[in-house]
């Protein structure tokens, strides 16, 4: 077999390669044995420069051919199986080459064995590995990445993997004594590990980076082989020991900044060691012709303490520019300048003449206080340095200090690792304050050290969080990045020039050209792009008219109406429209107006025929194909015709559309109505203004509106009538046909016509759609694919997200974003019912959690269909970048399931406020609901049952419960408000939230002022069965067990009671006839007004195990105006209070009880009549004193930022 990969190598004195080190290694005059010689280019080289003899192993035929010249002998075998001893029996060696060999072996040690045989007596064996520690590696590792290569370190036909250890393992257990170890060196950037280090966590990035192999791409080595008992005797280590000590080491970095703003492509990198008393880190920076320079010093890249002796700042001839030092200025570096995670005062005890620095994360930092003018001065030539003198202590430094800051090492300590010493609520916070405010009496009197360790505290809480979240980023998996920024998303391109108007050129109707011919693929007609051709003097554009006066009307004077400086002519066919009214206006339009020429048929020719004769009506003209039932507006014309002369062999240019298929917008392939608030000209308007002159290929044109340039149709020919008939798939064949004769079909990003759908051709369109897809597959076999991968690809997403941001930014509304969860359900109702609500006062985009860390941001109903993706954390400043250009005022959070905790940042990194939905428990409960391994209410025994659940069952974060509540409670104390739907949430929040500012916030789906219709249920015959009704999605927690088993038991025991569930279970329920059940299935909300009024139930039963905190279920039910039994848990009895024909009870009632329940409600109420008590009254406590009232009408929008101007 012919071999696909031969590599035809060559090795020159002054590289740096594998070959060439090794090459050096040979001695000259050498009888070499070359293992895996590939096309000889070691041979030849040793042969013309060393004067050596070498023999060569190789696996392929073909590269044999190309060693052979050079070598004395080439065998050509597999080494995994070659004899080497019979092979080269007779021939001893002074060097044997295994060059890249040994990791393509399942067995080197045979392969080592061998050599050993092989080599005379001061021989040597030669060999290069790759480095699998090499750190691209290893980082792709990181973000879950394997991936196979055609060659590099991962090549596919690896099958060893080795490291600096393994490799000297290796060679000590086969009994070869490594002489020498050296190294090729590659850069990241040079690598085929185009990793980005700045997604993972800082501490890890640099702590890959500063390993001794990092950057260590090949181990080459030469070894001669020892006596077994030698081999015993001496341990690797001392064979081939690493060349760098260990020690644990740090990484600081300096960053030069204009402004404030720094970025990784101005870092200077210096490492230290922990442990050192006293080190200096050299710093050499650029020129710099900025006007106001900045300094930020990164002393370190974990957390720790930190001993900062002295700073001098040195220009390009070593004089001192500016300088500070610890005995001297120890108050005056950090006192006033901005520093991230580092804890400061001048009063901690620390090494002599040395400040102390305390860090309390993996990323802190400071700016220097140096002077503008000063630094700027020092910086304009190259060669300035800055030098820090600094120490780490080691842990003997660290118990000195304990004594004295021992709150705050607590604090730390939590911080790193446990965060279980943090205080649980604010009197324990108090308590720790005034034991710190004890103990640091001796350093400074009492009150004004109370005051500084208060505000080191609350400095110390804010880190906390981000700190906390920096652990759950390491746990993360991230992900490549995905897409271009935003930024260029919405660049603008230049505007075209606009054309000059052209001359109309009359021309006279000529003869139709001959029906296009089928084409059958091995026939079609071959690519031949045209030479470039002007613009046509002017264009036909065309309308078939059959049906709809109001629409074709539309159409024809929204064209008239348009400032177009295209030269054209409106050429209007009557095919025999059923419609007098329609001829009748047509007649007299086309008699008023001199742009319109109306042909008429005497009979229906159907919509290919018609178009046929219009287009054949003249020979010179481009046409433009426009269906009755389109509005077009502004210069569209001019912009089409720009389209279709952008390139010399563009055939068919298709707007932007409401109603297009693949040119659709806003939603794709979708049928669309206009966004609120806009027509067909603003929109339009918007399209010209955001994507100036943008287009993108499509496989095929849309027939409603659709360009058609004259030179293309006179090559391709008219439409096929007759595998195309009326009107279906015609557009279709005939762009497939232009691609194929080498034209090209584009989509018009810049351009938007409104299309109604449906009008031209009435219900005779679907049957047609199915036989002339069929038609087209026949005829095009491919053109399925090919839509199916534009579609795939969707090249115009980008330019609809364009114009979706410039409509966000055209609403002078206070913009929110709402974060919520990807599950459905009662969430996602409020948050797409509270943008309904205040549409008129807010502008609402949502953020939603998707897999594998991405973030889906979107405009919320009405305003649009915005849909944007972001990788998280990859895309975060993206993401950030695109939210601050919004102008994001407010974040409203609604959960937080499945969102990445970096995202609870996204207010503090926008400097914008914040507020909180409890929806349920999460925040409180990793398990969601209060719920125990049963999935009934737990009860909340305390804090001791929550560690067994949480051991039990763990967070997704892997926290501990302690852990999980202080990081939502910093969360939540933050919050400008935590808004509960009920009474009773807010109660049971307030329990794990004392320091929220919690407000009791119903939701708005009945109004505060609505007055609810009362139950008035009808009496029952002695025959009839109780008609009892679940509604939803019932799951083990709402009840469906419950619901299963009592339905079990009326059917057994032949109760007179039938249960319905109006939605669906968890899993299949068991129903007639084993049990007294029926399942609706799924419903849409704004069906179960109407099903309730038909299923006319007698009760609506709410078996919830757990603390609902609103349920829409139910307010569907008050709203009917059924009679409702609920448990006595959660928002129901709250919700229910002292409502007539209402049961509340225990909620941990059994099957069989319930059984009796509904048994005796029929017979002593339903079937007499009797009215029962009214629900119990719920009584308020002492808490709700605390829950201001509020409302989403008076009080959502208070504070918030004014709206941007649009």
């Amino acid at each position: 077999m012919e071999d696909l990969h031969v590599y035809l190598r060559s090795i020159t004195h002054d590289e740096r390669t594998s070959l060439s080190v090794l090459a050096q290694l040979v001695p000259e005059g050498a009888t070499v044995l070359d293992l895996g010689c590939g096309s000889g280019s070691l041979g030849r080289y040793l042969a013309q420069t060393r004067a050596c003899t070498s023999d060569g192993v190789t696996l392929s035929e073909v590269e044999a051919a190309h060693a052979r010249p050079h070598y004395r002998r080439v065998v050509v075998d597999n080494l995994e199986s070659c004899d080497l001893q019979a092979t080269f029996a007779g021939q001893r060696y002074d060097a044997i080459v295994c060059a890249d060999v040994l990791e393509h072996l399942s067995r080197p040690e045979r392969i080592l064995t061998a050599c050993r045989e092989l080599l005379t007596a001061d021989g040597q064996l030669l060999f290069s590995v790759p480095n699998a520690g090499y750190c691209g590696l290893v980082a792709d590792l990181l973000h879950g990445e394997f991936r196979y290569r055609e060659e590099g370190l991962l090549d596919r036909t690896h099958l060893r993997f080795f490291t600096r250890r393994s490799l000297t393992r290796l060679m000590h257990q086969q009994h070869w004594s490594i002489g020498a170890l050296d190294t090729i060196r590659r850069e990241l950037p040079e690598s085929e590990f185009q990793v980005e280090f700045d997604a993972l966590p800082p501490a890890v990035a640099r702590y890959m980076l500063a390993s001794p192999d990092a950057l260590t791409y090949q181990f080459i080595g030469f070894a001669r082989p020892i006596e077994p008992d030698a081999a015993a005797a001496t341990p690797p280590s001392a064979i081939a020991s690493e060349t760098h000590p260990a020690c644990a080491i740090f990484t600081a970095q300096l960053y030069l900044g204009e402004a404030g703003q720094y970025s990784e492509a101005n870092k200077t990198i210096g490492t230290g060691v922990i442990g050192t008393p006293r080190q200096t880190l050299q710093f050499a920076l650029p020129s710099f012709q900025g006007t106001t320079p900045r300094l930020r010093l990164d002393p370190a890249d974990r957390p720790g303490f930190l001993h900062l002796h002295a700073i001098k700042l040195r220009n390009s001839e070593g004089s001192v520019c500016w300088q500070w030092n610890a005995a001297a200025h120890s108050d005056a570096l950090l006192g006033t300048e901005a520093r991230h995670q580092i804890f400061w005062h001048a009063s901690l005890p620390a090494a002599p003449h040395a400040m102390l620095l305390l860090l309390t994360g993996d990323d802190p930092w400071f700016e220097l206080p140096i002077d503008i003018e000063t630094l700027a001065r020092c910086l304009r030539s190259p060669g300035a340095l800055l030098e820090v003198e600094l120490g780490w202590p080691m842990s003997a430094d660290y118990l000195t200090l304990s004594s004295t800051v021992k709150t705050l090492e607590e604090q730390i300590a939590h911080m790193e690792g446990t965060l279980t010493k943090v205080q649980n609520d604010r009197t324990q916070v108090t308590m720790a304050l005034t034991a710190a405010s004890a103990q640091i009496a001796q350093l400074a009197p009492a009150q004004q050290e109370y005051v500084q360790l208060q505000a080191q505290h609350q400095q110390l809480q804010s880190h906390l969080q981000s700190i906390e979240n920096s652990r759950i980023f390491k746990a993360t998996r991230p992900l490549v990045r995905a897409k271009m920024s935003v930024d260029q998303l919405l660049g603008r391109l230049p505007t075209p020039a606009p054309e000059p108007a052209l001359h109309i050129a009359a021309a006279e109707p000529a003869s139709l050209p001959p029906p296009a011919p089928e084409i059958a693929e091995e026939d079609a007609v071959a690519p031949c792009p045209p030479a470039v051709k002007t613009p046509a003097d002017a264009i036909d554009i065309i309308v078939p008219a059959y049906r709809s006066l109001t629409d074709t009307r539309l159409c024809i004077e929204s064209v008239l109406a348009s400032p177009i400086k295209t030269p054209y002519r409106l050429l209007v066919i009557n095919d025999a429209s059923p419609e007098p009214e329609l001829s009748t206006w047509l007649q007299h339009k086309a008699a008023q107006e001199p742009r319109i020429t109306l042909l008429e048929n005497a009979s229906n020719l159907g919509f290919v025929g018609s178009v046929n004769r219009a287009m054949a009506f003249s020979d010179d003209r481009d046409v433009l194909l426009l269906n009755s039932d389109t509005e077009v507006a502004n210069d569209w014309l001019d912009r089409l015709r720009h389209a279709a002369y952008s390139g010399a062999n563009v055939g068919t240019v298709t707007p932007f559309s409401n109603n297009a298929t693949i040119c659709s917008y806003p939603l794709f392939c979708s049928g669309n109505d206009l966004p609120d608030g806009y027509d067909t000209a603003e929109l339009d308007a918007l399209c010209a203004q955001t994507n100036p002159g943008a287009v993108v290929d499509v496989p095929t044109g849309v027939g409603f509106c659709m360009y058609i340039r004259r030179d293309c149709l006179t090559q391709v020919g008219l439409f096929d009538i007759e595998n195309f008939g009326k009107g279906y798939g015609e557009e279709n064949d005939f762009c497939q046909r232009a691609a194929q004769a080498g034209w090209r079909n584009l989509h018009a990003l810049d351009t938007f016509v409104r299309h109604t759908g449906g009008v031209s051709f009435g219900d005779s369109k679907s049957p047609r759609e199915q036989a002339a897809l069929k038609i087209l597959q026949r005829l095009h076999p491919h053109y399925t694919e090919e839509v199916k991968a534009f579609v795939a690809a969707d090249p115009a997403r980008l330019y609809r997200n364009a114009i979706d941001f410039a409509r966000v930014r055209t609403i002078a509304l206070p913009r929110v974003l709402t974060v919520l969860h990807n599950a459905g359900g009662g969430t996602l109702r409020h948050t797409e019912e509270l943008a309904a609500h205040l549409q008129s006062r807010i502008l609402s985009l949502s953020l939603i959690p998707l897999p594998d860390h991405f973030m889906r941001l979107q405009c919320s109903a009405p305003h649009g269909a915005l849909q944007q993706l972001y990788h998280w954390p990859t895309q975060a400043e993206e993401l950030l970048s695109v939210l601050r250009s919004l102008e994001i005022c407010h974040v409203h959070y609604h959960h937080l399931l499945g969102v990445d905790p970096e995202i609870m940042q996204i207010p503090i990194k926008l400097g914008i406020t914040y507020d909180f939905t409890a929806h349920d428990y999460y925040t409180a409960c990793p398990q969601i609901a209060l719920v125990d391994a049963n999935q009934t209410y737990c009860g909340e025994q305390g804090i001791a049952q929550c560690k067994a659940c949480v051991a039990q069952r763990p967070a997704p974060t892997l926290e501990t419960i302690e852990d999980w509540r202080l990081r939502h409670r910093l969360f939540l104390k933050n919050a400008r408000y935590l808004l509960t739907p009920s009474r009773d949430a807010a109660r049971r929040l307030m329990r794990y939230f004392p320091t929220a500012n919690i407000r009791f916030a119903p939701h708005p789906d009945i109004p505060a002022n609505a007055v609810l219709p009362q139950p008035q249920p009808q009496r029952l015959s002695a025959h009839a069965h109780l008609r009892i009704l679940v509604i939803g999605a019932v799951n083990q927690m709402k009840g469906a067990d419950v619901l299963e088993a009592t339905a079990l038991q009326a059917a057994r025991t032949s109760a007179p009671l039938e249960f319905h569930l109006v939605g669906y279970a968890h899993r299949p329920l068991k129903t007639q006839p084993h049990a007294s059940l029926t399942v609706h299935g799924v419903y849409a909300d704004n069906d179960l007004p109407r099903l309730l009024e038909r299923l006319q139930p007698d009760v609506v039963w709410f078996p919830a195990l757990w603390p609902e905190t609103y349920s829409y279920t139910l307010s569907a039910s008050l709203m009917a105006g059924v009679p409702i039994i609920a448990p006595d848990l959660g928002a129901f009895p709250e919700r229910l209070s002292q409502r007539r024909w209402t049961w509340i009870k225990p909620w941990n009632t059994t099957a069989s009880a319930w059984l009796e329940t509904f048994e005796e409600l029929r017979s002593r109420y339903f079937l007499t009549e009797q009215e029962p008590a009214p629900a119990p009254e719920f009584t308020a406590s002492d808490a709700d004193d605390c829950f201001v009232p509020w409302s989403y009408a008076t009080d959502y929008l208070r504070d918030l930022t004014k709206a941007p101007a649009p």
